[in-house]
């Protein structure tokens, strides 16, 4: 008897266990794992979240729609299920669909049964999985980023910390969400099938940077300084540097540059070395020059090949051992690269002890004591290729070159610290110093001269080639330096715009190279309204339109362009709103006419109004359709900020800044005032201008600021406020300002009158 109940019991429990389970199975969601994909359904909630093991969620909130004439409605009641390699979800109302979602190793397939299907949802898009596009999408517009962006035409995001490229359909809407704006909503047809794919590794695989590494945020921005090189060369003096300091300190440090740089030519002579400069020109010695640089407020900086020493008079010993320098065959010195001369001889990396008798102690000298800032680590890559031809008498041929290349940038590195910019010059394989360098140069020398003298020349042409062709590397690897960037006679006002434009638009490193104090004024402002550089991303993650230069595979240096682009769109999304800045290039020896359309060429809206503000003539542009026609002169450019027309007055753009990020601390429209207010950081004492937009109908009735009004004027529904830039509180630089409108009175004029009449 006990033993037959206690048997009921047990299959009474057995059938619960299996009721249960069976239940618990039943209301278990669906989901489906494969290949590092999971598909997460949230049948109560009826949206969907695309996970990757590599990459997080790459779409959540997902939700099933029809697209109808009158807008997206969503679908419903779901039904889900998984099978192998796909999830099917059935929906039921308003229509019903049966959707299938397919897994493969670096993609996944959505179709669906009705036609007209879109898929709906919001993606993570922070600082680190940015806007881009690949090669295939190229326009001949070179697009860049500031700050949070979106665009009807791009539709790829990279995610920075695994390198890798996700691919959303063409057609995707992409558009950043309103609550959180380092999300996007995405929307984007399903036409019968469409994919989300992945590439991965892609710096290093596609485009052949093995030492893929994201940039470290040492320095947000690039530095802006002054380098004395393609001034005055090997022949630089201590006079040179105190004037150019002078001037630097009085026309452009209030605007934003921060370092000035010596370059080789120090170092002339037996009795001079790093630490111990060339009595002739410099007789007070670096450390004096550096004090006078900082006595200005500035940042000294210093050019300084580390593969080389001066051979009869050591920097931090009376002589060092002959096992500190490499020899070749013949057992003779070999002059470093680009020295003042051949006292300077390249040192043995494969001897530990120079790194720490010779290296280390050099450079805390440099910072402890001198001060030092900003460093240009020269060399061209020209001891690795000595070291290798010569290694067999080195004092351990085992080393590699390359390794002892960055073990001596490490230990820089690890002895300046991270305060001081490192400037690499490695120039064989781009990107041997990523994660050491802050930046580094992509070309070769350029020259303040348009077109080369000679073919193959130095010229500005080699800086468009190393700005354009290596822009994918700023800002996502390190700061591309295209080299110095120069204005001055014979290059005409139209160049040297085009010149700064380009810097100013890609945010690379800004070293300028001019005579500071003999600048015209129409020159040195081209300056101050392009400095300091922004914290611009490239958008095209592709080096454009390069010849070939790789070699087995991976990146050398000096990147040759086949054609430059017709415009730069850097797009901002900042204090001041929502906008593009254009600049359109006429690259021809005549005066061209250039058109660029809003919806093909920018990816913007269309169907919308929009302002053109052209920036170097501060004046507003006639738009036609849903186009910019322009006539350029030859070898310049036009700048317009582009802006949606809205309905009440609005802030174009300001005196100071091509990008129209770097005063702008505040802007708000006050509707029950009809005010338009805001606080702008500006140079002291400099006059500064608001240029504001008008709608019909509207006038200025009162303009407030803690500074003077100059003067407000209206052209062209374009209204321009004048601020003097002097406050009572010296050193005081926040201008803060309103502007009221009313509604437009009309004025008694006898003409009027007869009019009427």
């Amino acid at each position: 008897m006990n033993t037959t109940i206690k048997l009921k019991h047990a299959g009474f429990g057995l059938f619960l266990v299996i009721l249960v389970f069976g239940l618990f199975s039943m209301c278990k969601p669906a989901q489906l794992s494969l290949d590092g994909w999971t598909f997460f359904p949230d049948k109560k909630n009826e949206v969907l979240t695309i996970n990757h093991a590599d990459l997080g969620i790459l779409l959540k909130d997902v939700r099933l729609a029809l697209k109808e004439k009158d807008g997206i409605s969503g679908l419903s009641e779901w039904k889900v299920r998984s099978e192998k390699q796909k999830l099917i979800i059935s929906t039921q109302k308003p229509k019903e669909t049966t959707w299938t979602l397919s897994i493969a190793e670096k993609a996944i397939t959505i179709s669906c049964s009705a036609d007209n299907a879109v898929v709906q949802g919001i993606a993570p898009a922070s600082e680190d999985r940015i806007p881009a596009r690949i090669e295939s999408q190229d326009n001949e517009i070179l697009y860049t980023s500031l700050g949070f962006v979106s665009s009807n035409n791009i539709y790829c995001l990279f995610d920075r910390g695994t390198d890798t490229m996700i691919q959303f359909p063409e057609q995707s809407d992409f558009k950043r969400n309103v609550l959180e704006k380092k999300s996007m909503d995405i929307t984007f047809p399903v036409n019968g099938g469409c994919q989300i794919s992945l590439i991965q590794d892609y710096y290093v695989d596609v485009l052949g940077l093995k030492y893929y590494r994201p940039k470290l945020e040492r320095f947000q921005s690039a530095p802006v300084g002054w380098c004395s090189w393609y001034c005055y060369y090997m022949g630089t003096t201590e006079a040179d540097m105190i004037k150019e300091t002078d001037a630097l300190a009085e026309y452009v440090k209030p605007y934003g540059l921060e370092y000035v740089q010596l370059d080789a030519c120090f170092t002339k002579g037996k009795e001079a070395n790093y630490l111990e400069w060339t009595k002739e020109t410099f007789p007070q010695g670096g450390k004096w020059i550096f004090q006078y640089i900082k006595s200005k407020g500035l940042k000294p900086g210093l050019w300084v090949n580390i593969y080389g020493s001066n051979y009869a008079k050591a920097e931090n010993t009376d002589k060092y051992p002959e096992n500190f320098y490499l020899r070749d065959v013949d057992g003779n010195l070999s002059g470093a690269c680009c020295t003042a001369d051949k006292t300077v001889v390249r040192l043995d990396y494969s001897n530990p002890e120079v790194i720490e008798k010779h290296l280390k102690p050099m450079f805390t000298i440099f910072k402890e004591d001198w001060g030092l800032d900003y460093l240009k680590d020269a060399g061209w890559g020209t001891w690795m290729d000595y070291y290798d031809k010569n290694k067999e008498r080195a004092y351990d041929p085992t080393r590699d070159s390359r390794e002892l290349y960055v073990d001596a940038q490490k230990a820089l590195r690890e002895t300046l610290g991270p305060d001081v910019y490192i400037l690499g010059c490695a120039m064989h394989e781009v990107g041997l110093g990523f994660g050491v360098f802050d930046g580094s140069r992509i070309g070769g020398d350029d020259k303040a001269i348009w077109h080369p003298e000679k073919e193959g020349g130095m010229s500005m042409q080699t800086y468009f080639h190393s700005l354009f062709g290596g822009n994918y590397l700023n800002n996502i690897l390190w700061h591309s330096d295209p080299d110095t960037v120069m204005v001055r006679n014979p290059l005409t006002l139209d160049e040297a715009r085009t010149i700064v434009t380009t810097i100013a638009l890609t945010g690379q490193l800004y070293m300028v190279s001019d005579f500071m104090a003999k600048l015209p004024m129409k020159k040195l402002d081209l300056y101050r309204k392009t400095i300091p550089p922004t914290s611009v991303v490239p958008v095209d993650l592709y080096p454009y339109k390069i010849e070939s230069n790789k070699k087995d595979g991976v990146v050398w240096c000096c990147p040759k362009v086949k054609e430059y682009p017709r415009a730069i769109d850097l797009k901002v999304n900042g204090v001041a709103g929502i906008y593009d800045v254009v600049a359109v290039f006429n690259w021809g020896e005549e005066v061209g006419t250039k058109t660029v359309s809003f919806g093909e060429d920018l990816g913007l809206e269309t169907g919308r109004e929009y302002l053109a503000f052209d920036f170097w003539n501060q004046e507003l542009k006639e738009v036609t359709g849903d186009r910019i026609t322009c006539s350029i002169p030859s070898h310049g450019t036009r700048v317009y900020v582009i802006r949606p027309i809205l309905d009440r007055p609005q802030l174009v753009a300001t005196s100071r800044h091509i990008t129209g990020t770097i005063s702008p601390k505040q802007v708000s429209w006050e509707p029950t005032q009809s005010a338009l207010s805001g606080s702008s950081e500006i140079v002291e004492g400099a006059p500064y201008s608001l240029f504001i937009y008008v709608p019909e109908g509207m006038e200025v009735s009162k303009v407030e600021a803690n500074t003077e009004v100059l003067f407000h004027k209206m052209s062209s529904r374009l209204l321009e406020v004048n601020f003097s830039g002097e406050f009572e509180k010296q050193g005081q630089t926040m201008l803060n300002w309103t502007i009221a409108f009313g509604t437009m009175r009309c004025h008694y004029s006898p003409d009027f009158a007869e009019n009427r009449t």
